[in-house]
């Protein structure tokens, strides 16, 4: 008989793949369904990248597991402005996707993971595979940003260490999913200080660093350049998510790190496809095309997700104005006795109520780390045609109510669904009426 590894029991899919491959195969079969549960960019491929792949497709031959030395080369000039990074003392390694970076830089190094919560859904399930402790580290939202409190993440060192475990990375994300929030430089600079202080290591998931809505790109390798590897890509900014390129800048000082990780790669995913490597190469030139696509990209990401923002606010749900990636997380704590009248008590039941009664899809709050009784869903504000959208805006159409009737019907029909999820009059209706113990839901 064969025994599976225990924590190999314990993992599901992701659940933003498995929502998407249910959303596909519901529309498969004719049902109508709103999509909020995949963070996936909608827009269409760069032109000038298209043709770049299609004129390297014969390249058939592995690459170096580091990567194109000319796409690294490419990267380390291209972030060395923008994250304030000095390009002699750091190495780029290209990975199918930052997925795989980030797995690798927790295996690549000791110890247990201090986790923000909430975080991605895959940062967690990637510790357990690795067989390590996750120390889960509290944060605050609000419309300011998303709050990592110095002195309480050193606490939490210091107990965690105190409890026999060995706290010595921790994963950062910002701006976030699944809150669409970031980190101001102010924190980032204490947040830094205490991870030098207690000799942590930083994996700074950067990944949606070109979607800020301020234009501001934020990284907090520059308050630790010692400490701090960056994980990034082209999936969010630049739509490639398919095209699996990931990247990791890393700092020669940390010794061996470098090494170590190439040799991962080298016995997992060898090297990124060789069409897509040269291809990318043309994404870090600065080409004027290029890069006012990523401006028009943020410019409706900022647009349709502080739009839905403000349409939860108005129906009375707890919503942080968004300020980058395209994410939204609501508390639906204010309706906590209007959902327990629909049968709903934690964020998964939210999460199929929703869709079972509304063809809505969301992702629920437990999937990044909260408890099961915290009412929140992550939304991703991107459900529409990018094609059309990006074509409208390019055209001079201006960004209002209009645009989203027009081009994203699906975002008013959502929020309809959300406003009549939290109607209190349709609770008082339902039938169903579920009595719990006040006690029971705090």
């Amino acid at each position: 008989m064969v025994t599976l590894n225990c924590t190999s029991q314990k993992l599901k899919l992701s659940p933003t793949l498995a929502a998407n491959e249910a959303v596909s195969r519901l529309r498969e079969q004719g049902q109508t369904i709103l999509h909020m549960g995949f963070g996936q960019a909608p827009f269409p491929v760069p032109v000038r990248l298209k043709e770049a792949l299609i004129k390297h497709a014969s390249n058939n031959k592995y690459l170096p597991s580091i990567g194109l030395s000319e796409l690294c080369e490419a990267v380390l000039s291209y972030y060395s402005d923008i994250i304030d990074v000095d390009p002699s003392t750091h190495d780029v390694i290209i990975a199918p996707g930052s997925k795989l970076i980030l797995y690798a830089a927790q295996l690549a190094v000791k110890g247990d993971l201090l986790m923000p919560v909430p975080s991605w859904v895959s940062y967690e399930p990637q510790a357990k595979m690795l067989g390590t402790e996750v120390i889960k580290v509290s944060t605050q939202l609000d419309d300011e940003g998303y709050h990592i409190n110095a002195e309480a993440l050193r606490n939490t060192i210091i107990r965690a260490r105190e409890e026999g475990k060995n706290p010595t990375k921790i994963i950062l994300n910002y701006p976030n999913n699944p809150t669409g929030l970031t980190i101001s430089e102010p924190e980032l600079a204490a947040i830094a200080q205490v991870c030098i202080d207690e000799d942590i290591f930083i994996i700074s998931d950067e990944i949606y660093g070109l979607v800020s809505y301020d234009g501001i790109y934020r990284s907090i390798s520059k308050y630790a350049p010692d400490h701090t590897i960056v994980s990034t890509g082209l999936s969010k900014h630049m739509a490639l998510g398919g095209w699996r390129v990931g990247l990791a800048i890393i700092p020669k000082s940390i010794e061996g790190l470098k090494d170590l990780m190439v040799c991962i790669a080298s016995e997992t995913w060898s090297c990124v496809p060789s069409p897509v490597q040269y291809a990318v190469l043309e994404a870090y030139k600065g080409h004027e095309d290029i890069e006012n696509y990523v401006s028009d990209c943020c410019a409706i990401y900022d647009f349709v997700n502080t739009y839905i923002a403000k349409g939860l606010r108005d129906i009375g749900l707890t919503c942080s104005l968004p300020q980058g990636a395209f994410y939204l997380y609501p508390d639906f704590k204010d309706f906590r006795d209007v959902l327990l009248r629909k049968g709903v008590r934690t964020s998964e039941e939210l999460e199929k109520y929703l869709l079972e009664t509304h063809g809505l899809v969301t992702l629920n709050g437990t999937g990044f780390g909260e408890e099961p009784e915290t009412l929140t869903l992550r939304l991703s504000g991107c459900d529409y045609d990018g094609d059309e959208v990006l074509n409208a805006y390019q055209n001079g159409e201006p960004l209002n109510a209009d645009f989203i009737a027009r081009h994203a019907p699906n975002i008013n029909l959502s929020l309809e669904a959300f406003a009549a999820c939290v109607d209190r009059q349709s609770a008082n209706d339902d039938e169903a009426v579920v009595e719990e113990p006040a006690s029971q839901l705090a």
